[in-house]
Parts: structure tokens; sequence; C-alpha cells
């Protein structure tokens, strides 16, 4: 493991922050009616999946335990396939190890990470990088909670688009090393818009099936060879 490699995984950390910060803070204000701040926090710290905890909140008021925690475990279910390539980039590293890195995966670690060069497939640059985040996420879920009552409305509202200009943020750069990655991520948007407007079929399962096809249709297109 190289420094260079180290400083690198550490600012991947740190943006990826920047990134949930404000994503955070509006999970935090929005816990506050519903749950008690050691329940906020404690979801942050567990659940650990901000698409997951803002529909836990939704459902608080209207299903059962069980339904949030199977629809949950849905929506999260798509990690699986992402620590598939974590733990293929470190097979060289110890089993407990890649385990640990499992629980950390995020759709935007999992994007920044999925780039790295050889000299940072190395368990440190990895956790690095991906407790990093998860302590800006934990940390301003905790901060959203307590100080979000002095946050301007338009402000709160703003927030909610900050998730998704991160994952424009991570996209552009695969974009541009090959235009292969933004056609797999508008088939992906395709594939989850169609099927968000069919009424039987749940949010998590939309997600879940959109990634693999998407992903599964771009390795179809690249044995055809479409992509020059």
């Amino acid at each position: 493991m190289t420094q260079t490699a180290l400083k690198r995984s550490i600012m991947d950390g740190l943006t990826i922050g920047m990134g949930y910060l404000p994503v955070a803070v509006a999970f935090g204000i929005t816990a506050k009616p519903l749950l008690s701040f050691f329940e906020t926090v404690l979801m942050s710290f567990m659940v650990y999946g901000g698409a997951s905890q803002f529909l836990a909140l939704q459902m608080l008021t209207s299903s059962g335990a069980a339904a949030i925690v199977i629809a949950v475990f849905i929506l999260n279910s798509r990690h699986f396939v992402m620590a598939f390539k974590v733990n293929y980039d470190l097979k060289h590293e110890s089993f407990p190890k890649r385990l640990i890195l499992s629980s950390y995966v995020t759709d935007e670690s999992f994007a920044v990470t999925a780039n790295n060069d050889e000299d940072q497939h190395m368990f440190m640059n990895y956790f690095a990088t991906f407790f990093i985040a998860y302590a800006f996420w934990v940390a301003f879920s905790a901060v959203g909670y307590l100080a979000g009552e002095w946050m301007s409305e338009g402000l709160i509202l703003a927030s909610g688009i900050a998730l998704y200009a991160l994952f424009i943020a991570l996209l552009i750069p695969a974009v541009r090393v090959h235009y292969k990655y933004g056609i797999v991520a508008v088939l992906g948007m395709v594939m989850h818009y169609v099927m968000s407007i069919i009424p039987s079929v749940p949010a998590g399962v939309a997600i879940v099936a959109a990634i693999l096809l998407a992903a599964l249709m771009g390795v179809i297109l690249e044995r055809l060879e479409v992509f020059k």
C-alpha cells in the first residue's frame, strides 16, 4: 500500500461524505417527528442506506415492523451485487476483512471504488473510503436531528437533490473514459422508470431488477462488440 493510494482513497471518502452531508441532515430532520434521537442515529448506524431509511420513515405510520424490515431488505439487496465486485477486487485479502467492507458498500462508494487503480486494491484503501463516508452519514444524521429546526425550509427542500447530484458527479468521470458507462446508466434509468409505474412492482424490486437488467444488457452489448 502506497501513501499516495491511501491519500486518494481518503479524498474519495471525503468527497462522498460531503455529498452525503445535506441528505443525512435532511434524514435527521425528517426523522425527528417520528423517532427519538437515539433511534435516528441507530438507524443510520445499522441500516446505512439513504433511500431505504427514508422509505422506512414513510412506512412507520402505515405499516408493521415486518413489512418495514422486508421492504428495507429488498431495497438494500442491491448492495449484495456491489459487494461481489469488491470481493473480487480484494480476493487476495482475508475473508474477515472482505466481510467487514461488505457492510459499508453503498451506491456511491461502489461507483468510486469500481474505478480504483490497481495500487488501491488494498483493504485499508477501501476501508478509508467506505468508513469516512459512513462516518459522515451517521454524524450528520445526528446533526440534522438536533439542528434541523433552525434551518430554513428552502434549504431543507433543496437538500433533497443532493444525492442525485452526487450520482451524476460520480458518473461523469466514468463516461469520459468510455461512453458505454453512460449507455448502461441510461438503460438502468429507463428500466427503473418503466417498472416504477407498474403498481404491482414494489419499489425495492424495481431498483434491484433495473440494476441487474442494465448490467446484463451492458455485458451482452460488450460481448456483441457494440462498444468500439
